[in-house]
This record gives structure tokens, sequence and C-alpha cells, in this order.
């Protein structure tokens, strides 16, 4: 960066100094060593990339070395040679985005003035005015973002270009890489794309089109993609295909309006004659358009584009690349990338998801109603959610066999100004935006759910839209005669409203949606991936790796059991299943699925049941940052913040550092799939994770390897021993459901349930692959029926059945230091008498790593002198006889009942009492009327002198260990009591 820095930096203020007065807002609040940071952090040039690099597809190859595929984009780019490019189409794009393009520097002083007065006019950037050189900087180097540091880099990436290429390589490295609309980059590809034709077969007005197109792509496309379905009486150009959906070319005004702009400055400019000015003129563009038919891949959508991106981020992560650099290196610079697909397995997941309600529900085909989801309607069929509130209109009630929106009288109506108002729930206004609510429909063959997007109509001003005092919306009479199509109004005074003003998804997407990522845990390599549902066309929602959900109970494992055998914890280590603090409702917080909570339970039974109460206390108790230190190593946390983890520090507010978000995984933004398995992967590679990819190497066009198995990132989150006691308890997880069979292989699994059955998981592996499912609706106001269980476990069965068809039956490898012992449950510890004595068989052999089996003896079950009489401790006046020693459980936590509404777990009856005993014996007076009292009686009593009789027939306390605790609870005494009032006393029980 240092070898042109000084001669960079005084052309740099030699141009601001002349333009300072012009250009100051640009770097307002910058000072000067502030504008030489920037400019030491821009990219460094590298001139042979530009030039030369950049002309080689990349290609995918097999792991024998089989091309099997291009890279696939929605970005569609073509490089050409500069001598290739005709003349006008150069002359074209100089005159219209650059016409000083050959006599600057790279800045164009006089453009930077005009868009800076617009800009400080403003109060921000509103206008570029930057030259070809720039948007070359911009388009190779940077992003778009509007900022002035950004525009600092741009300048000065310019001024280095400029010295290190000639003016027809910078212009012709600019048409290859420029947007031209349609998902085409480059002159060629734009070409192709409206024309069908190679772009040195283009005349002079196809290239003044083509040039008119960038200063707004959107706008100045040269037509309007619509999928064939929706057309309806506009005028199309013709007909393409895109993955395999058609699509149709909708003629668009603009961009020819922008031709005859680009015509004018290319004779202006003297680029053309006026008779070849007037010839273009009257060449009809629009009726020479041929839309391009686009390709399918071979290779899976939702497998290709997430390898793109990976590939993107390990270029740029590798040799501190920009974005754009790494994209345009993945496009064009000749890598060989080595996939890691399964190309079986991942036809098997595809043939599942077409098909994926059948494998849950059989054949609903009959249904009337929607599977796998728990819908609520209003009186009209719509769906609402559970306070009543509109989610989706049905479709009936929405659109009319036109699918227009259709509007009651009641709903749309001229005023006296000839305003048309409206007042209805199909549409609401933000500003200057006309909103309309979506709508649902049953799929033919299965009734799935499907919802569909209506969308929106842009108005310029409030002028043309308003809210009137009666939050009515008002569309002005002015705005309706500059749009006369808009509206359709009927003689039974009801109206429509075109939905060629608006984008509506006719098609919809199907509901619930659902993601499965498969690893080979012992490499990393991602084998197969679904990022969705019956998802034709281009498939840009990747719900595996790119929309995060709340994982729920499936983040216990990591966040918290695992952390917990590494810190003086072990599967037989008894926690308390009681509550541990009352939310902000005043209600006992957590609550467990069954409603209520057992006490003293192992750490094995809490995994396999998923009791949140013991899950939130272990963490508790090991502690918020050592759970965030094994997230960090899972991969679920990264260093640089590139993840879905909201830190303390991010957000000091509402954030992930907090025994919700950790011990339930009521997250704020919650994980992706491919995060959570990618974690499991981990447990099961016996504790070490590797990062999980979709290719095992890259190369560049030399053969030079840029990325191989030696630098996969990994870290050893825990020890070997560690991990195998986390798989089986997550084997016996597995068992639990009941409804998972592989045939004898081994498998280890947990499920997860979010807060009103929104989302459901079912993440785990077997000694072969780590598979994670999601299931959930898009709309997290969409509720899912049965239960986690029921549904993601039921489909990881299948899938792994699947899958695993034809491998051989296979456990879990077992570490040598793995030792079987008999322990108590509820201490963790090694049993005693008194631990075996426990009705409830509370012995049990575990397994065991040598850094957590135990060594001291258990301290749970411990002997406590009782007053039989009330079943409390025995105390000062308690008499000898009504005193028994019994063997109780001591508490494993400060729980006191009477801090939660008086909810008791269900080992109460086995916890030792905490209140002392306020009864005395009080001898019973004798009877006056009775004269003729039994002499041996009366000898009785005076042999007893002040000693009262003994029922046990024994002064001595009488060991009652263990004892039938019914009977015992239950047990009277003839002895008359009267409270004592200074007995001591404990704690309420």
């Amino acid at each position: 960066m240092v070898k042109k820095v000084s001669s960079i930096v005084l052309k740099l203020i030699l141009i601001v100094f002349l333009i300072l007065m012009s250009i100051g807002v640009v770097f307002a609040g910058l000072s000067g060593g502030a504008i030489l940071e920037v400019m030491k952090t821009a990219p460094e040039i590298d001139a042979n990339i530009i030039k030369y690099e950049m002309s080689q597809n990349s290609t995918i190859v097999d792991e024998d070395g089989n091309e099997v595929d291009s890279i696939a984009t929605s970005e569609y780019r073509e490089i050409i040679g500069y001598d290739q490019i005709p003349e006008y189409l150069k002359y074209a794009f100089v005159a219209v985005e650059d016409e000083r393009f050959y006599n600057h520097p790279g800045l164009d002083p006089q453009s930077i003035i005009g868009s800076a007065i617009e800009n400080f006019k403003a109060g921000g950037i509103v206008r570029g005015g930057s030259t070809i050189t720039q948007q070359l900087a911009r388009n190779t180097y940077l992003n778009n973002d509007q900022t002035y540091e950004r525009k600092i880099r741009e300048i000065y990436l310019a001024l280095e270009i400029e010295q290190n290429l000639s003016k027809n390589e910078i212009l012709g490295a600019y048409l290859n890489r420029v947007f031209m609309g349609q998902n085409s980059y480059g002159v060629q590809a734009a070409a192709r794309t409206y024309f069908d034709k190679d772009v040195s077969e283009l005349n002079l007005a196809q290239c003044a089109a083509l040039a008119g197109i960038v200063q707004s792509p959107s706008e100045n496309s040269l037509y309007k993609a619509i999928k064939t379905s929706e057309v309806t009486d506009q005028r199309v150009l013709g007909e393409f295909s895109i993955d395999g959906e058609k699509y149709a070319a909708v003629y668009n005004q603009a961009p020819f309006d922008r031709e005859i702009y680009v015509l004018d400055k290319m004779l202006e400019r003297g680029y053309i004659s006026r008779k070849q000015y007037k010839e273009a003129k009257e060449f009809d563009v629009a009726a020479s358009i041929v839309p391009a038919e686009r390709k399918n891949t071979e290779i899976a959508s939702y497998y290709n584009s997430l390898l793109e991106k990976q590939v993107v981020n390990k270029l740029m992560e590798t040799y501190n690349m920009s974005e754009n650099q790494a994209w345009d290196r993945l496009y064009y610079g000749g890598l060989r990338i080595t996939t890691a697909i399964d190309p079986d397995m991942q036809k098997q997941l595809e043939a599942i998801y077409s098909d994926f309600s059948s494998y849950l529900m059989g054949d609903t085909s009959g249904w009337n109603t929607a599977p796998l989801l728990d819908l609520r309607y209003d009186d009209y069929g719509n769906i609402v959610n559970g306070e009543g509130n509109l989610l989706y209109y049905s479709k009936s009630n929405l659109l009319n066999e036109n699918n227009d929106i259709r509007l009651r009288n009641d709903e749309a109506w001229f005023d006296e100004n000839g305003n048309i108002v409206l007042s209805t729930r199909k549409a609401y206004l933000d500003q200057t935006k006309l909103i309309f609510r979506n709508y649902y429909s049953l799929d033919e063959e299965n009734k799935n759910l499907r919802t569909h997007k209506t969308g929106f109509i842009s108005f310029n001003t409030n002028e043309d839209i308003r809210l009137d005092d009666d939050k009515n919306i008002v569309i002005s009479k002015g705005y309706l005669e500059k749009n006369p199509d808009l509206f359709t109004y009927y003689d039974d005074e009801t109206f429509s409203v075109n939905k060629d003003f608006y984008d509506i998804d006719l098609n919809g997407v199907i509901q619930p949606q659902s993601s499965t990522v498969v690893i080979d845990q012992d490499t990393g390599e991602i084998k197969a991936i679904m990022g969705g549902r019956d998802q034709s066309g281009v498939r840009l929602l990747d719900r595996a790796s790119a929309i995060p959900r709340q994982p729920g109970s499936s983040i216990k494992p990591i966040a918290t059991y695992t952390p917990a055998l590494d810190n003086g914890y072990n599967l037989a280590t008894g926690m308390d299943d009681v509550p541990l603090m009352m939310n902000e409702d005043d209600e006992a917080w957590p609550k467990n699925v069954y409603n209520y909570y057992e006490g003293i339970v192992p750490i094995r039974t809490a995994i396999e049941r998923s009791i949140n109460t013991i899950a939130v206390r272990t963490l508790n108790e090991v502690g918020i940052q050592t759970s965030i230190d094994y997230l960090k190593n899972f991969g679920i946390i990264k260093d640089d913040g590139n993840d879905n983890f909201v830190t303390a520090s991010e957000n000091n507010q509402t954030n992930d550092e907090n025994l919700a978000a950790l011990g339930v995984g009521a997250m704020t933004r919650g994980l992706t799939n491919l995060e959570m398995t990618a974690a499991y992967a981990a447990l099961a590679n016996k504790g070490e994770y590797k990062e999980p990819l979709t290719f095992s190497k890259i190369e560049d066009s030399t053969g030079e390897v840029l990325f191989d198995s030696d630098n996969v990132i990994t870290h050893q989150v825990t020890s070997e021993e560690t991990a195998y006691q986390m798989t089986s308890a997550l084997q016996s997880t597995g068992q639990y459901y009941g409804n998972i069979n592989l045939n004898g292989t081994d498998f280890a699994t947990k499920t997860g349930t979010t807060d009103d059955y929104v989302d459901f998981w079912c993440v785990g592996y077997t000694p072969y692959y780590t598979v994670g499912i999601w299931m959930g609706a898009d709309d997290q106001n969409i509720r899912m029926n049965g239960n986690s269980v029921e549904r993601a476990a039921l489909m990881w069965n299948t899938i792994n059945n699947q899958i695993l068809d034809g491998y051989e039956i296979a456990e879990f490898e077992r570490p040598d230091s793995i030792v079987e012992m008999e322990v108590d449950t509820m201490s963790g510890k090694l049993p005693t008498e008194l631990s075996y004595m426990d009705t409830r068989g509370t012995v049990k052999t575990e397994i065991f790593g040598p850094k957590n089996k135990p060594t001291e003896d258990d301290d749970v079950h411990t002997l406590v002198t009782i007053d039989t009489r009330n079943n409390l401790l025995a105390s000062d006046v308690t008499p000898s006889w009504a005193m028994a020693q019994v063997s109780y459980l001591k508490s494993k936590s400060n729980y006191d009942p009477k801090e939660f509404n008086n909810i008791l777990p269900r080992d109460w009856d086995f916890r030792a009492p905490t209140e002392y005993s306020d009864l005395i014996y009080v001898e019973p007076l004798p009877e006056e009327d009775e004269e003729d009292e039994d002499e041996d009686d009366k000898e009785d009593k005076d042999e007893g002198g002040d000693n009262p009789p003994n029922p046990k027939e024994d002064g001595n306390i009488i060991p009652e260990i263990n004892p039938n605790r019914d009977s015992r609870r239950n047990q009277t005494l003839d002895q008359p009591v009267i409270p004592y009032e200074g007995a001591s006393s404990g704690n309420n029980r």
C-alpha cells in the first residue's frame, strides 16, 4: 500500500484543494488524517486480475475430479474481449455515463461539483457523479453503501486504477461488469438477455437502449419479467424460462424514452451523424427484443447456492478480499471447486420433500383443512391469530375471478370531489405506500396451506394518497385521472384494483415449511441440504442456512449439559425439578411441558424428558459465561460477530446472555439449522467441531491449492469421554420418543419445541451422519399441531432410514476410559445403605468419564429424627417415645413452596422437614366420677411415676429407617397433645 501512496495523496490533495469549496460536503466531518486512514484500509489494486484473470468460468468437480457443473447464479455474466464490443456501444456508455471519460484522470471535478451541490441541498448523498473509473472501482472492490468513507475509497481506487490500466482497459473491464438489469452483468450478458444475440451483432439503436439501462436498471430494464400465469392485457414481447419456470417479457416504456436521451447525447458529442441518429430513432427496439432462455443447472439449487456463499466467505477470510472481489473471483477467476455433495443423498431428500406431508400424515388430498397446522378462523373463513387479529384473507374474500383485489361498496366509494375513499381491512397506508393484505389458499393436490403475498402500490406524495379524519384512505382524483386503469367500477357499485399495479404471488408458498441438513461429522462436509418445501424456480430463501429460528430445547445439550459434564456434574447428578423464580405475571418459571414438578431428578432423565427447570437450574449453577465459552467452540458464536447470537455488548437490553435463551432456547433471533446441526456434529465427532462446508478443496486456474481440508476451522469443544456421555444420554432420549427405529444402528437425538408450537426441531446423529430437521411456518403467528416428537422426530426417522439404506449396522464407539458404576441418582455419588433403602430404586448403573466419576458417598439420603405425630423435626420437647429416625432426601435447592404459590414437587413427602414440631405430651387427668378404678391400673400408674406411658414399649428412640411413608404420614396416637409455645421452629416445608 505504501508503494504509491505519496504520489496518490499529492494528486488527491491537489484535486480536493481545487474543488474543496464545491465538494466540502463529501468530506464533511473527516479530517485529513481520517481521509488517509480510510485510504489505507482500501483494497489493494491488482491490475492483472482486472485485465486477465476474470475471464474464465469457475467449475465444480466431484471428489474424483469429474466436472459436474459450472458456478450457477441468478446473476448472469459473460466476459468478452474489448475488441468484440461494438464502437457504438462504447460511445453510448461514454456519452451518457461519463462524457469526459477520455480526458479526466479518474475523477471529473465538474461532475463532482454538480453532485455535491445537490447532495448539500438534500442533506445527504442523493446523486453520485461518479466516473466510469469510479464505477469500475466500486463494482470490483467496494459496495453501494451511500457513505462518505466508501466515496473516499472509491476516489482513491479510481486514481490507482488510472495509473495501472489504459482507458481502453478500464472501459472494457467496466462494460464486462456493469449491472444491466434482469440479473445480467456486463454488455454481453445483456445482449443475450434482451436480444438473444452476441453483443457484436447489435445495431446503434439497440446499443443506445442498453446504455440507457445503467442509470436505473430496475426502472429501465428493456422489459418487465412477469410469470405467464399472471399476465392479463399487457403487451408481451416474448416468453422465456428461468430455472424451468415460464415468464413473459412485458413491454416497459421507460427504457425507450431513455434510449432517445442516449441518442441525443451521442449526437451532441459527435459520436454519430444526424442520419444515423434519425435511423436509430426510427428503429423499433421493442419489436427486436427476444428474451433468452436460461438453462437449469444440474446441481441442487439449495446446495449450490450455499456453496457459492461459503466459497466467497472463505476467499474473503483467507485472502482479505472485499466481497465484490471474492464474487468476481468465484464467477470468473477460473476456480476449480471440489464439491462435498452426495448427489444420491440430495436426490433422496428432494424426493421426500416433494411429498413431505404424506410422510407425516398420509393421504390428505380429501381434507378440507390444512394438515400439520393449528389454524384459527373468523366467521368468514379468514385465518386469525389467538387474539382474533387477521393474518390471511381467504382467497375468495380478497380476489375476484380475474385475481384482482375486489372491494365491496361499503369498502370503497367515490366522494363528492371524485376521489376514491377506501374503508377496508384489505389494505392499509404506510406513508405513501398502499399495502394490501395477504391471503391463503389450500393446495389442490394435498390441501397444504399456501400463503400468498399481495404486494403494494407506491404513490409519489401524500397529495396522491392520504388518510382523512376518519382514518379512511383517500386516493386523489388527479392520480386516478393519470392512472385510469387502477380501479374498475362495476354496476353494483363495487370496485376491483388492477393487479398490474402491484405484484401478487398467485402460486404462493406452501406451509408449514421445513429444512434439513446432513453433515458427515468426521470431515464437517455437508453432504445434502434442503432449504424449503415445494419451491420452484430460483430457490433463494434457504431456511437451512439463512433463516434463524428459536431452537427450543434442542439447545440444551450444547449450551447447558455439555458444559455441566465438564464442570463437576455427571449424568447421575440429581437436580431439583422445581421453579426457579416467579415471572412478571406472578407465575412460576420455568414451566415443564407436563405442567407439574417432579422434584430431584438425575440429569440423564432430565435430558430424556426435556425438563426445563433442570436445564435452567443447571445452567444457572454452571454459569452463563461458561455456556458462552462452549458455544464459541461449538461454532455458534463467532469472534467477528458474524453470527445470529446477540451478545450483551451488541444489545444490552435484549440479548441471549440469559437463562431463558441458553436454558430453554428462547433466543432473540434464534439459530439456523446449519448452525445447530454442525454443533451436534461436534458431539458425534468425539467432541471436535469442524467447520461445516459444502466443498473440500479450492484451486485457482493454475492448479494452486487455495483451500483444502488442512485449512478447515476446528475447535476441541470437549473431551471424547464427555462427548460419549452426552451421546449416551441422547441415545436414551431418542429411545424415549418411541418412534425412531434404524434397524439396529445406534442413534442419538434431541427435539425442540418453542412456545405456542411455532417451531419443531429434531437434531441428532448416527455413527455415519449428523442430521438436523426444522419445521414451522414462515409466518411465526401460525402454529403447528402435534408436537416435535410426532412431527420432527418422525421425519428424522424417515430421512435417516432412507439415507442409511444399504449401510451396515453400526454402533457408537465407546472410549476405553469410560467406566460403569453403581451410583445414587439423587446425589450422583457412591450409594450408601440409605441409598439402597429408597423404595423408588434410586441406585442405578451409570457411565462416567475419568474426570466426573464419583469418589464420595451419597450425601442426599440422610437420617432425620422426627416427631412421628406430625412428621416434623423432633424438638427438645418431643417425647422420646414419639421420636423416630427416618431416611429422607436432603434438599438440593433452597426451594420454599410459600414463595411459589404453594406448589409442591411430587417428591415432597420424601424430603426432610425443615420445621420443628411444637407438640408436647400432657398426662391425662383422672376422671372424678369413676369410683371403681381397676387396682392393677393404679399400680401401673404408681410404677410409672412422672414418665408417660410409652406405646412403643421402650423409652429409647425407635429407629424407623425407610418405613412405608404413606402409613407413616397417616399414623396417629391416642395420647392427647397440645401445642408447646416454646418449641423450636424452622422454615415451613
